[in-house]
């Protein structure tokens, strides 16, 4: 099957009830609190067979309809912070549908030097991947975070992102559903948050033109002097204002870092 074959039949690698269950254990792995409805992963297991199937009907007949996130605030990292908390069941749904996504993305979109938010994640990987570049003399670092990567983005621009690469109409009708249920189309807390910040980015990353490592939101570009990556910083910035985006500046910098040194979490 081609690419743009595969891509038209995405939305029956959702419905089937052996992706949902897929998608039920991977979200069961992970600790979290009730929805708004109250239900919690163990009211859910009781009656896992039954309800994966009427998940399932609901979702191949069209009629499935996401329910009311929980918001909540806390505090980390000196500042305060908001994450969408979904029912169990739409949990699953976001699973399911990123499951389906994402090998779309990582044959079509994902750049190989990304190493966050995706099958191919971890900082490891990252590490081993500067330590390449600087090996070979690049050891001047362009070290930018992206400021608020997951605010700021309309519905019709995530919407657009996905349709960019996945063509199954059925499956972008179900994505606007789920998106617009939703407090911001990218909330932190959305099983699908990780996913469409990463292509938020992409445009970004296609257009780069240094040798780059992406981890989450935080672009390092190489450079073998300090005034390339000088120029590397303004190529950088540029693109990221082109695409609405602007680096947290306090946390970003030009330097000569050990590779150990970078990626590091707060």
């Amino acid at each position: 099957m081609n690419s743009r074959a595969a891509s038209h039949s995405v939305m029956r690698q959702v419905t089937s009830e052996r992706a949902l269950k897929r998608a039920a254990r991977q979200c069961m792995g992970r600790a979290g609190a009730p929805g708004a409805d109250g239900m919690t992963w163990k009211e859910f297991r009781q009656d896992l067979p039954a309800r994966i199937t009427a998940l399932s009907a609901a979702l191949a007949a069209g009629s499935w309809t996401p329910g009311p996130p929980r918001v909540k605030e806390f505090d980390a990292w000196g500042k305060q912070h908001v994450v969408t908390i979904p029912t169990v069941t739409d949990r699953i749904v976001h699973r399911a549908v990123r499951n389906a996504i994402e090998p779309v993305l990582e044959r079509d979109a994902y750049p190989s030097w990304m190493f966050g938010w995706h099958r191919r994640a971890g900082r490891p990987l990252a590490i081993a991947a500067a330590d390449r570049h600087m090996r070979e003399g690049r050891t001047w670092v362009v070290d930018i975070d992206i400021a608020a990567a997951s605010h700021g983005v309309s519905l019709d621009e995530a919407l657009t992102s996905v349709a960019r690469f996945v063509h199954d109409g059925t499956l972008l009708a179900l994505l606007c559903r789920i998106l617009a249920a939703l407090p911001d189309p990218l909330a932190p807390g959305s099983g699908l948050s990780p996913m469409l910040t990463n292509l938020r980015m992409t445009p970004v990353d296609q257009q780069l033109t240094h040798p780059a490592v992406r981890m989450t939101d935080n672009y390092t570009l190489f450079c073998t002097s300090r005034r390339e990556a000088e120029a590397a910083w303004h190529e950088l910035t540029d693109l990221l204002t082109e695409h609405g985006m602007r680096p947290a500046l306090a946390k970003s910098k030009i330097w000569r870092p050990h590779p150990e040194d970078l990626y590091a979490a707060g």
